[in-house]
């Protein structure tokens, strides 16, 4: 019995001597969970506004005259003399301003019955300042119309929840929610053209077109969530590369959407004759 009670101060030390060894020890980490996200958008409607009277002579011309003028216009006349088609910015982004883009315009238009006057001359033809008449310009040029890309860019949607799915014998295809402590953004675009007519310097027309990727079919990207649900920037992983943000919207995409949009200008234009 006595040495019974002797040993109990021992275990009494030993005990608090365990509980701050787990009140010191560090807390266990817990790593992220990788899900593979489902993302539903809807993009902005598109918008035209057109002068109708003021497109009534395409009723009669067989191949009206047309022009594209582009962002840094000088610019990228250089490079396109250069014979330089970019691919990438220098960030290594996809490049909304690539050249091919604006060549990819210009083919739809073509197509679409327009005769394409080549925008390095009409450049240099604006850029002479003793020519500040519009009439002047179209006698110089012999232009009817310059369609303008005022704009083409990313559009970020900002998201904070996102779906995954889960299947089991019982219950089979689940979708499940996981909303997220903070926001991360997923990207679009938006390209806005503007039709001048050249002779009597009227803005006849204005296009806007939205690109969302998670329009038509759900996206579905890798995203990383933290014990305290914090999320991750969606990805993809390609190889040992991770690709996000603007980059998930590839080079082939950009120029896809280019090119619907001017199919639907070109509708949207001839649908006057």
């Amino acid at each position: 019995m006595k040495k019974y009670n002797q040993l109990i101060p021992v275990v009494i030390v030993a005990s608090v001597f365990f509980v701050f060894a787990l009140a010191s020890a560090p807390a266990k980490q817990i790593a992220d969970t990788k899900y593979n996200g489902v993302f539903k958008l809807n993009a902005e409607k598109d918008e035209d506004v057109t002068n109708s009277s003021k497109l009534e002579f395409l009723k009669t011309s067989a191949n009206p005259t047309i022009v594209l003028r582009v962002p840094n216009a000088s610019r990228e006349v250089t490079q396109e003399d250069n014979n330089i088609k970019t691919q990438k910015n220098n960030d290594g982004t996809n490049n909304i301003n690539d050249i091919n883009v604006y060549n990819v315009i210009e083919k739809e238009l073509l197509k679409g019955g327009f005769t394409v006057r080549d925008r390095a001359l009409f450049e240099k033809v604006l850029g002479d300042k003793s020519v500040n008449d519009y009439s002047r310009i179209k006698e110089l040029t012999e232009t009817d119309l310059i369609l303008e890309l005022s704009s083409i860019q990313f559009v970020k949607y900002p998201m904070n929840s996102f779906a995954y799915y889960t299947t089991s014998k019982r219950k089979g295809t689940v979708e499940n929610k996981i909303n997220c402590t903070n926001y991360f953004n997923l990207y679009g675009l938006k390209l806005e053209f503007r039709l001048i007519k050249v002779k009597e310097n009227d803005f006849i027309g204005s296009f806007t077109y939205n690109y969302n990727p998670c329009n038509e079919n759900p996206c579905d990207y890798n995203i990383n969530v933290s014990a305290q649900n914090a999320c991750s920037v969606p990805f993809l992983q390609q190889g040992n590369a991770v690709v996000s943000g603007t980059n998930l919207i590839s080079q082939e995409q950009i120029e896809s959407f280019v090119k619907s949009s001017t199919q639907k200008l070109v509708k949207e234009v001839f649908g006057n004759r």
